[in-house]
């Protein structure tokens, strides 16, 4: 798949990274995937060599895109996580492009990118005029908590009471027997017709409760409910936010310009440029923090063997300056202690036997001390380094021709207990982390593109809770709820759930047509889906 068929199934087909990774091991997620690309239409050439999905999954396909429509509060800048979502996926993508410098392996620099592509889903989608100032989170919160279990009853209700009469309907029109019937003298016409709408109603709420049970109980479909209004209600304001645009700024640009949606984002050619520079520049810290890892990787790579690292130093006569030459090695002991941080040093100064005892003494603790400070200079822990002086009492030899081997400084390495889990490649990972912070971030360059409503430059948002629904935002709602059933509507109405049903009883054999009454509620939905809603809910909108 390209990268921008990844973008596009991200949040909106596949909830998560992981979910897509698992769909791409078996033959069957591999034809739930191209389902979902011919369900979103996202083009390219992947979708073609996927194995063609079954009826079943593209209906899966359809009914989870749906699930995911009505709970996408990450989709949202202003008001839900986008950016914060987007922060997950680059700051891991980061991770990994790193971790593939150091091991040189590409398998992981493919990761890297697939999980910056699924992450920068929510990051365009931060530039989506819709998605910028909608309070999506604020919305749910009230209609999952507050509104939908106030309604939910009188919603359960109504539309027993719709199904029980149109079902008795049904029947009705199936029998020939009088109400005024008499049998053995007695008119049991009125009483078996009543009966009979007691066994539907008792039919009916028997099949509600096995509807809630299937779904975790009452309390789950009040939430889902809930969801689903606030789907309903951050739709219509996402369409129409999208569609008349907003006015944004950013931290790259202080003047005002146009925002769209994703759909619209030509209608604007500099905020496309905008939304093109941000991925661009996301995808580039990838880039740099490969080139990090690589230079980690290459140190690793040069790290001194154990068995070869550095025993000691040499000074001039009378010295406590370190040549280049001891300063290289130095340097030496000082990379091979910072990757085996479990090591710890002792720094011993010595010197020749010329001079007097005390003058020497003071002469190799200056020596060692020189040494403890290029060391620390390059980073070593000081609590990590002891130092001491033998002045020129261990002499490497005694001939006088040879007194240049006496003046020096012996390293003696011991094992500490701090750390000592962590591995030259452990030390090498938290290198090239805190460069990457130092050098990439967070926070990254991506993020001073992200637009934010110019202030006093746009009308404010329709007001959303349902008693004070506007007429034109009902409109906007209306327009948003009829799209989608008519998209789904034939699907779930061609459900075998909804196949007729022939019931037996005592006085004989009934047919049960369930698909003509979902046609009919169906119609109601689509004709207005708001006055329908506020019917079953027993509160009107917009009072």
């Amino acid at each position: 798949m390209t990268y921008g068929q990844i973008v596009a199934l991200a949040g909106d087909e596949f909830g998560t990274l992981e979910e897509l990774m698992s769909a791409t091991k078996t033959d069957e997620g591999r034809a739930m995937i191209r389902a979902h690309l011919e369900r979103a239409s996202i083009a390219g050439t992947a979708g073609p060599l996927l194995p063609a999905p079954t009826a079943d999954q593209r209906a899966q396909a359809k009914s989870q895109y749906i699930a995911l429509a009505m709970n996408n509060a990450p989709h949202f800048a202003g008001g839900g996580t986008a950016v914060a979502t987007w922060l997950e996926k680059h700051t891991a993508a980061v991770d990994l492009a790193l971790q593939s410098g150091i091991t040189r392996t590409d398998g992981l620099m493919d990761q890297a990118y697939l999980t910056e592509a699924f992450g920068d889903h929510f990051l365009t989608d931060a530039f989506s005029s819709g998605h910028i100032r909608v309070p999506r989170q604020e919305i749910e919160a009230y209609y999952v908590n507050q509104f939908a279990p106030m309604v939910f009853r009188s919603l359960l209700d109504n539309l027993r009471e719709r199904l029980v009469d149109e079902i008795y309907d049904q029947v009705d029109a199936q029998t020939s027997l009088d109400e005024l019937a008499y049998v053995g003298g007695l008119p049991i016409g009125l009483g078996l017709r009543a009966e009979f709408k007691r066994r539907i109603r008792a039919e009916v709420n028997s099949q509600i409760a096995q509807g809630l049970e299937k779904a975790g109980g009452r309390g789950p479909v009040v939430i889902m409910f809930g969801q689903a209004l606030a789907g309903i209600i951050c739709g219509a304001m996402h369409d129409a936010e999208n569609r008349n645009g907003l006015k944004v700024v950013s931290n790259m640009d202080a003047d005002p310009w146009v925002a769209y949606g994703d759909s619209d984002l030509d209608k604007n050619p500099q905020h496309r440029a905008y939304v093109e520079e941000a991925v661009r520049t996301a995808v580039a810290d990838l880039d740099k923090a490969r080139s990090i890892g690589l230079d980690e990787g290459q140190a690793l790579f040069n790290l001194v063997d154990p068995t070869f690292v550095p025993a000691c130093v040499y000074f001039g006569f009378d010295q406590d300056t370190l040549s280049p030459e001891a300063s290289a090695t130095v340097g030496m002991v000082a990379q091979y202690l910072q990757y085996h941080p479990s090591t710890e040093v002792s720094i011993v100064g010595h010197t020749d036997q010329v001079g007097e005892a005390p003058y020497n003494e003071n002469l190799g603790l200056r020596r060692a001390e020189r040494v403890r400070l290029q060391l620390t200079s390059l980073g070593l822990d000081a609590d990590r380094i002891r130092i001491e002086s033998m002045g020129e009492r261990v002499p490497v030899s005694h001939d006088q021709a040879n007194y240049h081997l006496n003046r020096r400084v012996t390293f003696a390495y011991a094992t500490g207990v701090q750390q000592a889990d962590k591995t030259p490649e452990d030390v090498g990972i938290d290198h090239a982390r805190r460069r990457a912070v130092n050098e990439i971030g967070p926070p990254y360059q991506a993020e001073s593109h992200f637009p934010r409503p110019a202030e006093n430059e746009n009308e404010a948002l329709p007001n959303w809770h349902w008693a004070d629904l506007s007429p034109s935002f009902q409109a906007e709602m209306n327009k948003w709820v009829s799209h989608y059933v008519d998209e789904y509507a034939a699907d779930a109405l061609a459900d075998k759930a909804l196949d007729d049903k022939v019931i037996a009883t005592p006085i004989g054999d009934f047919t049960i047509s369930p698909r003509p009454i979902a046609h009919r509620v169906v119609a109601e939905i689509s004709a207005d889906p708001v006055r329908f809603l506020g019917r079953m809910m027993g509160r009107v909108a917009g009072s």
